[in-house]
């Protein structure tokens, strides 16, 4: 595994204990304190980062701590200019910036490096990183990935127990409490032929990154959900589920990434009756879990201004 910009313990000081410029020397170089040279390089491109390790050891030690990744990455989605998002789409990434300064001539996408293939779908990203599914019965396996330093994690174990299985929802997210990643999936037994007596059968499983084996957990509280993969969001993930029998039609499962948990989370009390609504949908703004539907001719998109608190339900946008 790669150096991990997780969010946890991102408070710590990163020390450069050596300045690169003596000041004590009889030189005429200017000198930088440690501390300016350290904010220099946290705002400087990931990849720019991999060619300074080669200037001495000090500067390889020091790009190379956890410390300063996750320091790094909480800078980098920080910028206003956007200068370090990308949208990632099948098997290449765009800068974002791009779609807003010349949308008539966009860059050129990178296409993703050191994997064995072009045919894995994202599943999710997380704090910079991807989870790629590669879908090819020989593989069947889940990895993470760095789209901005092109590298991978190793693979997890085949995640369907056989080819006729399919997967109706998925999720990935960071387990803040044990500074894990982990990836959710529901497997579907599609069966041999419409006969066979455990079609339609769901496991719900999760796996570690960094772990050696799928784990099968509690299934999910209701139906499969109607977006295939959840969105993250403060430890956890989330998809808009059917909940039938109840005078809500729809409900938003959380599953805890600690406590490998589920609970319900109500929609806002204000939306329309269902009948109204086109099929809603989950995304993430500003790290604060949004609804997304369509009110006959118009576009609503609610905010979940703290999570799990349904009172903090927000509209931002009710627009034809």
């Amino acid at each position: 595994m790669y150096n991990q910009p997780s969010k946890r313990n991102c408070q710590n000081d990163i020390v450069c204990t050596q300045p690169v410029f003596d000041p004590n020397t009889n030189n005429n170089h200017p000198f930088l304190p440690s501390e300016l040279i350290v904010e220099i390089l946290l705002r400087l491109p990931a990849r720019i980062l991999l060619q300074f390790r080669c200037v001495c050891k000090l500067w390889k030690t020091l790009i190379s701590d956890p410390n300063f990744a996750k320091k790094h990455f909480l800078i980098s989605i920080a910028d206003p200019s956007m200068s370090h998002h990308r949208l990632a789409y099948q098997d290449r990434s765009y800068p974002l910036k791009s779609l807003f300064e010349n949308p008539s001539a966009l860059a050129i996408p990178d296409r993703f490096k050191g994997l064995e293939n072009d045919q894995n779908f994202i599943l999710g990203s997380c704090n910079g990183f991807l989870c790629l599914y590669d879908p090819h019965p020989d593989q069947n396996k889940i990895i993470m990935y760095n789209p901005s330093i092109h590298l991978k994690s190793n693979s997890s174990p085949q995640v369907k127990p056989s080819p006729n299985w399919g997967m109706p929802c998925n999720g990935f997210g960071y387990d803040h409490v044990n500074d894990k990643y982990k990836v959710l999936a529901v497997v579907e037994n599609g069966g041999d032929d419409i006969n066979d007596e455990d079609v339609g059968e769901l496991l719900t499983k999760i796996y570690t990154f960094g772990e050696d084996s799928w784990r099968t957990i509690q299934d999910l509280p209701h139906p499969p959900p109607i977006q295939m993969s959840g969105k993250y969001v403060s430890g956890t993930l989330n998809w808009v589920a059917h909940r039938w029998g109840y005078p809500t039609r729809y409900v938003i499962i959380s599953f805890d990434l600690d406590k490998e948990t589920y609970r319900d989370v109500l929609l806002p009390q204000n939306v329309p009756d269902a009948d109204y609504m086109c099929i809603p949908s989950l995304c993430v703004l500003n790290d604060h879990l949004c609804l997304c539907f369509v009110n006959k001719t118009h576009l609503v998109v609610w905010s979940m201004e703290e999570y799990g608190v349904v009172e903090s339900w927000t509209e931002l946008i009710n627009t034809p």
